[in-house]
């Protein structure tokens, strides 16, 4: 597996752990809190970097880098 396959791998498991926790949050009506809007934002801030991995990657594989 290619590098910028293993990159986009592991994006689509991050984004499925960010939707499984906001489902957590809304059964056990923890919205609001802040443990959890902690997790969350960790979440989003991996998925971010795991978006710019991605892109990088593809980039190196293309010569584009």
């Amino acid at each position: 597996m290619e590098g910028a396959d293993i990159a986009k791998r592991d994006h689509q498991r991050n984004k499925s752990e960010i939707v499984k926790l906001v489902k957590e949050m809304f059964a056990l009506k923890k919205w609001g809190n802040e443990e959890y809007k902690k997790k969350l934002y960790d979440l989003v801030v991996k998925d971010e970097e795991l978006v710019q991995e991605v892109i990088r990657k593809i980039k190196l594989e293309k010569g584009l880098e």
